[in-house]
Order: C-alpha cells, then structure tokens, then sequence
C-alpha cells in the first residue's frame, strides 16, 4: 500500500490585511476603520513625520536580522521609522534643542527635497542628489554638513536596528566645511555689553555666560540649588548637559559675589526654584535670553552671538595659563578634539615677539 505524502504546512504569515482586520478599532456603526491623513488636529498635514500612520500594519514590517535575507521583507517606509529613531533619542536624555534640530532636518528633507519614502531609496547617490540641491541653493556649509550629519544618524541607527542600509551611504564621508577663524568678544565689546543690560537677571545671565562658558540651555536650566560656595570656592552645578552629562563649573570670586547679590538682593520670592526669574516671577528660558542678545545686539552696535560667548571664555582661560584637561571637564566635551579648537591664536597672539625670533 502506497503511503502518500503529506504536503507540508503552511506557515502563518501576519499579513497587512489580518493586521488591520485585528488592530483596528471600530466604528460606531460596527465597520473598521483606518486612520486617515489629518485626522488628529492641530497637526500640519504637510509633514510625513507629524501625520498618523496610514495603516497599523505599517509599523509592523518585520525587521531583517544581520545577516538574513530580505527577499521576502518589504522595505520600510521611513516617516515611522524617523519617529521612532526620534522617541529613542528622547529616552537615551538627549536634550530638546538636539531633538527639535534633528526633527527639522529630517521633515525638511522628506517632505520639501523629495526624500524616499521607504527605506531602500535610502542610497548613496540619493544622499549626493540632496547635497547636491543644496549646494545649488547657495546654503551655507554649516547647514549642508548638518544635514548629512542627521541622515547619517538615522542611517546608522537603521542598521544598529537591523534593517538593510545601502553600506556605501554609511561609509560616505561628510561634506568639508571650511575652517573660519573662532570669533570672540574683545574686554572693549564685554564691558559694553555689561553696560547695556539692565540690573537683575539679565545682568546676571551675561555674567554667568561670560564668566563659566555655558550654553544658553543650561543657563536657563539653573536652580537654585545649583549654586555652591563656601565663602572660597564657588560652583554651579549642570545637571543635564549636552548627552545628559552632569558637571560642576567652577566661578570666580567676582561671579561669586554677584550671584549672592542677585539672590538676596533682586530675585525676590518666586514659585519656581529656577535661579533667574523675571519680574513677574515666571523663570528665564532660552527664549527670554534669545530676545535679551538681541535687545543687546540693538544698543552695542555689533553682532552678540549666544555660542561667542562659550569661545571667549575659553580661549581667554588658555590664554591665561589654563589647563587644557580642566577646560574639557568645564565646558562638558568628552573629547580634546573640541576643546583644542580653541587653542587658535589671533593677530596679536602671532605677532608677540616675532621680531626676536624671526631668522630674518
């Protein structure tokens, strides 16, 4: 008797349909329904990352581990995926600037420089066609280089997640940025700047900027508590600094003197436990200290940027016998490759003494 053969099973596949049929909720009339574009309000329709997902299933395109095949996996689109890129940075404490700016660059490309929709179109001549556009338009390289920096990012995420990424994206190297010369504010432009602002806060706030060489988003996340002295030795305390890296910066008597002096003398009694607080008590924030440099700007006569105040400190903490390694730890770099941008030297610095030891 001839034994016959049982054909082999058929895997279960979770189609998009079944997805759909299973996850979606259901209407009040009893028929399933699937998000549509706008259907959340108060966010723009015109941007791929703000809009709901088309369908559930969409999220749920399966992952090709390191090494597998991907004949059978459809591409992922990359809105969904941006999105989720953006919530993991979040949790890993990545500050709101940072995430904002990424957002951005990401939304800008997909939605006003024809970016792919999945993530197969995700190639290295798709990435020399964007900076190509950009170059077109005359964008400042700065901008360029962000630009490719985010891609990247997310590209490289991909791949950390196990999705097929184009390699030779990966190993593309960024656009060059020419080196300009780091300017800072000369002790002419900082006492100008100290007589143009008014007592109280903003006094204080170009004081600390001037005096530690923060960034403005840790400025205006300063508590009170942040403050530490004990009549020798002053510190302010950052908690959550660029990559959630907490710090101490030292200050010197002079700060010193003039944090006391606003805190008994002009802060006053405030719900918050920021440390500058306006005069209607609500606290200082990177906004308010945005419109404090360009009222500056206004009265001085000259350009008053936020980061220029990061670059005097620390080529005048150098230039004034500074330890390289201590400047690191203040200014919050893991590395020396930032910190040795400031070991420039200006006009004057080169010419000190040239005659002496000039061959000729």
């Amino acid at each position: 008797m001839e034994k016959t053969l049982k054909k082999p099973s058929k895997p279960l596949i979770f189609s998009k349909t079944v997805a759909t049929s299973y996850l979606a909720p259901e209407a009040p009339s009893g028929r399933r329904t699937k998000a549509r574009r706008g259907d959340q309000p108060g966010r723009p329709t015109g941007s791929r990352l703000l809009m709901p997902v088309d369908a559930v299933a969409e999220d749920l395109t399966p992952r090709v581990p390191p090494g597998g095949s991907s004949r059978r996996a459809a591409a992922p689109r990359i809105a969904p995926l941006v999105r989720e890129w953006l919530a993991e940075l979040k949790v890993m404490g990545r500050s709101e600037q940072t995430i904002k700016w990424y957002r951005q660059k990401m939304e800008w490309y997909l939605d006003h420089e024809g970016g792919p929709a999945t993530l197969d179109g995700l190639t290295l001549g798709e990435v020399k066609r964007l900076l190509g556009n950009l170059i077109d338009r005359n964008l400042a390289p700065n901008t360029i280089h962000g630009f490719f920096e985010v891609v990247r990012a997310f590209a490289n995420w991909a791949l950390r997640e196990g999705f097929q990424v184009d390699p030779a994206m990966i190993r593309m190297r960024p656009p060059k940025v020419p080196e300009t010369e780091l300017e800072i504010y000369n002790p002419t432009q900082q006492e100008a700047m100290l007589a143009a602002v008014a007592p109280g806060w903003p006094s204080l706030a170009v004081q600390i900027l001037l005096g530690t060489g923060m960034r403005v988003g840790e400025l205006a996340a300063l508590a009170v508590e942040d403050y530490e002295s004990d009549g020798d030795v002053g510190f302010l305390k950052v908690r959550k600094g660029k990559g959630a890296k907490f710090r101490r910066v030292p200050i010197s008597a002079r700060l010193r003197r003039e944090v006391d002096r606003y805190v008994n003398r002009s802060r006053g009694e405030a719900e918050t436990n920021r440390l500058l607080v306006r005069t209607d008590g609500q606290p200082v924030r990177m906004v308010t200290v945005g419109y404090l440099l360009k009222r500056i700007k206004l009265r001085v006569g000259f350009k008053v940027h936020a980061h220029k105040f990061r670059h005097t400190f620390a080529t005048e903490y150098l230039r004034k016998g500074g330890d390289i390694e201590r400047l690191r730890r203040i200014l919050g770099h893991s590395s020396y490759v930032m910190v040795m941008r400031y070991l420039h030297l200006d006009k004057g610095d080169l010419g000190k003494d040239f005659d002496l030891r000039s061959p000729f």
